[in-house]
């Protein structure tokens, strides 16, 4: 069981369901089931091996945010559209976490897992290398390597942004630079020829997410050093050669450097430190603002509950005139991942997902904590989730919710790795519950 599952994480993490409903025209069920093949596994320990199904608080948080969207859904102006939405978090999120926390039992399990996903980014990043070797537009690795746009530096020269089997390459750099810290937490706990391919994983990763060229994931990267240092996964000589290193790789990449470089004028023009000001930014942070500023004037509209699931992008035109900017026709997205969920609904969706966030790093601290004395194999993987968490949460300041998947993908295997320290106290108080209630059952059948 512990190859199928690993299998199945690595091709939903690769994509590969989706590109063979796109690209090569599988029937949607076939990118469907592929995911639940994660139930056989599940079935096996509960039905066969008579092993109680995991139900953390972590995962019931997300039932509880599930329930706030359904709520949220039924009085929204589109109902139909918005359960549309649910539905796509209830099964592509929570149902696959809780078929994840259920089928990644044991220590060798989370192991598994864990280089399974990392796997599936060092492949994305090996096809990202070879297309820019021989030619993005030429070859596109059976729709692996899918392409985007194409950016020009200050010498006209023109670069084509790599999107992986994703299709956009924003998403694309997210869910790889995620996997540097569990590819890293991974290494770090290895020897010999295991530490030297989890690196060479761990460099691939990172040629992948620089090919798309993305600002947003610099800034996440950025924001999560501190909490690096913080729980000891990076020390300030490891800071030294990681920062070295991607002076490197900008260096090597004029196209990338310019847009890096440009995310000091884009914050000094975005609050006023610039004498240009916004109006002179580049047309996509413009255009982002106004997207942003539009779902905070319907979240203003709709406070408690918001305006339903997927309705944000139906109020874009309407409020866009408003708040000025760079205004464009039709519907648009938040690009804003928080803005997005106040927008849609309101402040008790947005306190219910904060309590999974919440719920999730509590289990990863105390798991943690645990394994740094006694386990730096899973040490290193759980350091390597939490960081992946941050880097996932502060990149969604400039994403909405899109592929869900892929953040859900990661509560799974954190609520795997973190049940290695001990049952949670859920899922222990429901266990002793049970067995206190079979108990007095019996004792009632035997005087009977």
């Amino acid at each position: 069981m512990i190859f199928l599952t690993s299998f199945i994480l690595f091709l939903v993490y690769l994509n590969a369901p989706a590109v063979a409903v796109r690209v090569h025209g599988a029937p949607f069920l076939f990118a469907a089931a592929v995911p639940m093949v994660l139930a056989v596994p599940v079935a096996h320990r509960v039905l066969l091996r008579g092993e109680p199904l995991r139900f953390p608080l972590v995962l019931a948080a997300a039932i509880g945010l599930l329930g706030v969207q359904t709520l949220s859904a039924i009085f929204s102006e589109r109902p139909f559209e918005s359960l549309d939405e649910v539905e796509t978090w209830a099964l592509e999120g929570v149902l696959l976490a809780l078929l994840i926390a259920n089928a990644v039992r044991t220590r060798d399990e989370v192991r598994a897992s864990a280089l399974a996903v990392v796997a599936a980014g060092a492949v994305m990043g090996a096809i990202a290398c070879l297309q820019q070797a021989l030619g993005p537009a030429e070859w596109s690795f059976a729709g692996f390597g899918q392409l985007d746009s194409a950016i020009r530096d200050g010498a006209g020269r023109v670069a084509i942004r790599l999107a992986g089997p994703i299709g956009e390459t924003n998403r694309f750099a997210q869910i790889m630079a995620v996997l540097l810290p569990i590819g890293a937490g991974i290494a770090l706990a290895s020897r010999g020829l295991a530490r030297v391919a989890a690196w060479t994983a761990v460099a691939l990763i990172a040629a992948g997410m620089a090919f798309a060229f993305s600002r947003g994931v610099i800034v996440a990267l950025g924001l999560a050093v501190p909490f690096a240092l913080a729980i000891g996964m990076l020390r300030f000589r490891q800071l030294a050669l990681a920062g070295l290193a991607g002076v490197v790789m900008l260096a090597a990449m004029p196209h990338y450097a310019e847009r890096v470089l440009s995310i000091g004028t884009t914050i000094a023009q975005t609050i006023g430190l610039e004498p240009s000001g916004i109006r002179n930014a580049d047309g996509a942070v413009r255009g982002r603002l106004t997207e942003m500023k539009s779902a905070g004037l319907l979240f203003l509209e709709h406070p408690v509950l918001g305006a339903g699931p997927g309705m944000a992008p139906y109020a874009y035109e309407r409020h866009a005139g408003v708040v000025g900017g760079k205004v464009r026709a039709g519907t648009r997205r938040s690009h804003n991942l928080y803005l997005q969920l106040a927008s849609e609904t309101g402040l008790i969706g947005l306190a219910a997902f904060g309590f999974v966030i919440f719920a999730s790093f509590r289990e990863l601290e105390r798991a943690r904590r645990r394994f740094v004395s006694n386990d730096r194999a899973l040490w290193g993987i759980v350091c390597g989730l939490e960081l992946a968490l941050v880097i996932s949460l502060a990149s969604s300041l400039f994403l909405h919710a899109a592929y869900v998947r892929y953040f859900w993908v990661l509560i799974g295997l954190a609520t795997a790795a973190s049940a290695q320290s001990g049952a949670p106290a859920l899922a222990a108080f429901l266990s002793r519950a049970l067995r206190q209630t079979a108990e007095r059952l019996r004792a009632d059948e035997a005087r009977a």
